[in-house]
Order: structure tokens, then C-alpha cells, then sequence
């Protein structure tokens, strides 16, 4: 970053997203074939993402930038920086995020398999979105990156980051009261925090995963499919939940004969999150399916040690701490 940031937020929210625009400076093609993120104050660093920007998105980025007081722009849910006119719509989105790497508490970044590169045309930015977990202050931070990359002469094949979301309709306990036990009180306070774009990711993701968006029913475990429809070798897995997170299992083909675990996370810890590199990338065809499934415990609220995130509340997928995620992420090629 190109200097400090000192993390602020607005309704009460305990979260900032804020994203960061870098310039690598390129004048030919690259692939990225490593990454170490190093956040600046882990204190309240939740997450960073590095999103790889073709020039015309980084011309969006240097106006959001511009209209924003201080360094960089707010950035929940997103960058905020259109997708530009990609067919398929959510799920072709989602089969490719544009991301190049990632950071997490136990998680790093490291280093993709010999002979494949996250492509970085020349000309391109990188948006390094930062979300800081203000329960734990608002330490300044200056996060950094630092990449290894090979010309594009040297032929790699180019990876994709995929990401598999599942739906969070998470009950308060029967021993739990308060007013935001009503799912659509808390609805609305994720409203009020994060803005009208907060109620969209919890009917979307119900209607994505085939299930029903007028009526959800709240439960502790949670699942999603999605078909994969080229061929695909699945070279990296990783899980991502909050706070109320039990487990994680990501599964190809579930139900079926040819089932494989990918990534089986028994005992989750918000503390210790990982992406794991396969001894030997698997191969999927078309018509395959690959599943997430996250299983919650909202009991672990009880130990939490701030009252915002001890608070009894209807959980629903959010972006903020106190929310909860399921996502499944897997690094891979095609063809």
C-alpha cells in the first residue's frame, strides 16, 4: 500500500472493507506463480484478496480512488469495479474471480504448482482489498504484497480461482433472545450497517443452490452444488467461514460411486485457515459436481470475548465478522 490506512467504519458496523489500488508496473505479459501477502496489523486484518485488473478496470479503480477521501475506497461486497460484459452471468463469475492470491489468519499465500501462472497482461492493476475486524481496534496498516512472476514466454498454463458459496440461514438457540433473533430485523441491520447490496447475498445465494428464497428455513448445516461444464484439474482447495463455524468438507461427485474429498476440515477454526496444494491435482470432467457443505455451532457465541459478537442474533451470509460465509475455493485449470 503506499502508505498507512487507519481503519474507520460507519452504523455501528465492526467492519471496514476498504480496497487499495497497486501498480506493478508491467510493460509485458506475465504469470504470477507466487504470492506472499504480508498484512501490515494482523490485529485486525480478516482477509486480503488481490483481484487482477485489465487497463480499462483499472481506469474504473483510479476514479473510485479519486472520489474517495483518503487512501483507497470503501469496498464491501466487492471492488466495486464492474465485471465488464462476461457471459453466464453470477455462476461465470464465480467459476472465475479474477482473483491472483489471497490472505487469511494461517494462510499466506504460496507458491502454484510448476507450469501454471495466474495471467497479468501488461498494462494491468491490482486491487488489493483489505478487510479490517475493527472488534479487535483500528490499528493503522500498511499491508503489502510481494509477487513472483515468469514471462509469458515460458508458456504456463493459466489458473483460475473458482468460488463456491453456500447460503447461511443460522437460527438463534432456544436459550438465545433478543430482537435480532427475527430474521428480518437482521436483515435489515445488515442493511443499515452495510447498505441496500447486504440483502441481495442471501436470496442470491438461495436461488443459486436451488433453494427456496420465499421461505428459507434456518439450519445448522448447509450445502451447495455446482456442475462443472469444461474439463478441469483442481490443483489448490480451500474453505473460508467466521466465528460460528464447526466444519467445512468440499466433495466431487457426493452421493455417487466416484465420490472424492477434496478438503475435509473436521474442527473449524476462525483462527487457522488454509489453502492446501493436492499431492496430485484432480481431474474433473464435464456433468461432474462439486459440493460444499459448512456445518455451524452457535454455542461458540458463549465464548466469544466482545459483546458485539455475543450478541443473539439470526445469522445470514455477510461480509461482516459477526456474519457467517460457507465458501468453498478451488485454484484450477482447464482444457
Amino acid at each position: 500500500m503506499p502508505t498507512a490506512y487507519k481503519p474507520t467504519s460507519r452504523h455501528g458496523a465492526t467492519d471496514d472493507y476498504r480496497c487499495f489500488l497497486l501498480d506493478p508496473k508491467l510493460t509485458h505479459d506475465v504469470s504470477v506463480t507466487s504470492a506472499r501477502i504480508e498484512p501490515g496489523a494482523t490485529r485486525v486484518v480478516h482477509h486480503v484478496i488481490l483481484f487482477r485488473e485489465t487497463p480499462a478496470q483499472a481506469a474504473e479503480a483510479k476514479r473510485l480512488d479519486a472520489a474517495s477521501p483518503g487512501l483507497g475506497w470503501s469496498c464491501f461486497g466487492g471492488t466495486g469495479i464492474s465485471l465488464g460484459s462476461s457471459v453466464g452471468g453470477v455462476e461465470a463469475a464465480l467459476n472465475d474471480a479474477n482473483w491472483i492470491s489471497a490472505w487469511a489468519p494461517g494462510w499466506g499465500g504460496a507458491r502454484l504448482p510448476d507450469g501454471n501462472g495466474v495471467p497479468l497482461a501488461a498494462g494491468s492493476k491490482i486491487v488489493m482489498q483489505v478487510h479490517y475486524n475493527l472488534l479487535n481496534g483500528r490499528t493503522p496498516d500498511r499491508s503489502r504484497a510481494v509477487l513472483t512472476v515468469a514471462p509469458a514466454s515460458a508458456g504456463l498454463t493459466p489458473v483460475q480461482t473458482m468460488l463456491l458459496p453456500a447460503p447461511v440461514e443460522l437460527a438463534c438457540a432456544k436459550t438465545e433472545h433478543g430482537p435480532l433473533c427475527n430474521r428480518q430485523a437482521a436483515l435489515q441491520n445488515l442493511v443499515s450497517k452495510y447498505g441496500t447490496n447486504a440483502a441481495l447475498a442471501p436470496a442470491g445465494l438461495l436461488l443459486l443452490c436451488g433453494k427456496n428464497a420465499a421461505s428459507p428455513q434456518p439450519s445448522a448445516v448447509t450445502t451447495c452444488d455446482r456442475r462443472i461444464d469444461t474439463p478441469t484439474k483442481i490443483l489448490v482447495v480451500a474453505g473460508h467461514m467466521h466465528l460460528l463455524g464447526a466444519s467445512i468438507r468440499l466433495t466431487l461427485n457426493p452421493g455417487t460411486p466416484r465420490a472424492q474429498v477434496l478438503l475435509d476440515i473436521p474442527s473449524w477454526s476462525f483462527h487457522w485457515q488454509n489453502a492446501y496444494t493436492l499431492a496430485t491435482p484432480v481431474e474433473a470432467k464435464p456433468g461432474d459436481v462439486v459440493r460444499v457443505a459448512c456445518r455451524y455451532d452457535v454455542r461458540k457465541r458463549t465464548y466469544l470475548g466482545l459483546p458485539a459478537a455475543r450478541t443473539p442474533r439470526y445469522v445470514l451470509w455477510g461480509e461482516g465478522t459477526t456474519d457467517e460465509m460457507c465458501l468453498g475455493i478451488l485454484q484450477v485449470t482447464h482444457g
